[in-house]
């Protein structure tokens, strides 16, 4: 269990959350959920776990979200205290698909609450149940703010893993007129932690901490295999030639997202016109259609946000 804290944090600047995560689709997830759970200021309404299957090709994705979502909470010393939803099996197939889940009616229940403080929905990989729940109460739109990691640079767009594995979704969410705050891969990329970095503040601390390590080590063991899967299976795969497999660092793509609820300042961002429609490729396209504007960011203090998760599993699992 999280240790109780020493002095309580200003209830008024609580936030409510909710987390969308394709949360064994990678290891970065795995990070990101880990260091929301132990942010005071989140009041975590939910966590949906999100399918990562049309660019692998494979079903039963969201399940093992599901499950690996459960994992953590489990080895935080979590159970009973989180909900952990269900979100869609697969990717949308258009605006008028009427698939539905648990976790979208979550999402929508929170954001028609009575609640005053502020709801952020978190989305760190396909934002298919998202989309879903702003298909059936577009209403919600001027209820939240969904911070995602999606897409590419603009203004051309182009592949980005998140977005090809619901380019539909991603489309509905980019001209809903949200409030929507992007993390686009050039940003997301910047989030870099050491190995050694993990083998002395991360892996000490609880069994979450070994857990968290193991994995991301024993992950990047699996990625060479799985870009040259990505290159068999897509008709136009993203040029990986600078890619690196193993050595000595890797990239905590989601954790923009705690740092940003933290604190909107944690990173420049500015505000771009919403394109008229992303393409099915992940391209941009813009016809002069007015669909809003969306925050992109810029760039992200990477720094502070791994030193608060590392903090924050040392005061909560150290001795």
């Amino acid at each position: 269990m999280l240790k109780e804290r020493p002095f309580p944090f200003p209830t008024d600047k609580s936030i409510r959350v909710i987390i969308d995560t394709d949360c064994y689709n990678e290891c970065d997830d795995q990070f990101c959920v880990t260091h929301a759970l132990m942010t005071p200021k989140f009041d975590i309404k939910g966590i949906i776990a999100a399918q990562f299957g049309t660019v692998h090709r494979r079903s039963g994705t969201e399940q093992e979200s599901y499950d690996e979502i459960a994992n953590l909470v489990h080895l935080m010393g979590l159970d009973g205290t989180v909900d952990i939803l269900h979100g869609l099996d697969s990717a949308l197939t258009g605006r008028d698909d009427p698939a539905f889940c648990k976790g979208s009616q979550r999402i929508i229940d929170e954001a028609m609450s009575d609640d005053p403080r502020p709801l952020f929905v978190a989305t760190l990989g396909a934002v298919t149940n998202v989309a879903a729940a702003l298909l059936k109460a577009p209403e919600i739109k001027d209820r939240m703010t969904v911070i995602s990691i999606l897409g590419a640079p603009y203004p051309a767009g182009g592949f980005e893993f998140n977005l090809m594995n619901d380019p539909v979704a991603a489309d509905i969410l980019m001209t809903s007129g949200v409030k929507l705050w992007q993390v686009p891969s050039s940003v997301y990329a910047t989030m870099k932690v050491s190995y050694y970095e993990m083998l002395n503040k991360v892996y000490p601390y609880g069994e979450i901490g070994k857990y968290l390590v193991t994995y991301a080590v024993e992950f990047a063991g699996k990625m060479q295999k799985m870009i040259a899967e990505l290159k068999d299976l897509l008709p136009a795969p993203p040029d990986m030639s600078e890619v690196t497999i193993g050595g000595e660092l890797w990239s905590l793509g989601d954790s923009p997202t705690v740092g940003i609820m933290m604190n909107p300042t944690v990173g420049r961002f500015h505000d771009e016109k919403a394109p008229s429609r992303v393409l099915p490729d992940g391209r941009y396209e813009f016809d002069g259609t007015e669909t809003g504007t969306i925050r992109v960011y810029d760039d992200i203090d990477n720094r502070f946000i791994v030193t608060d998760m590392f903090e924050k599993l040392k005061y909560n699992f150290g001795e």
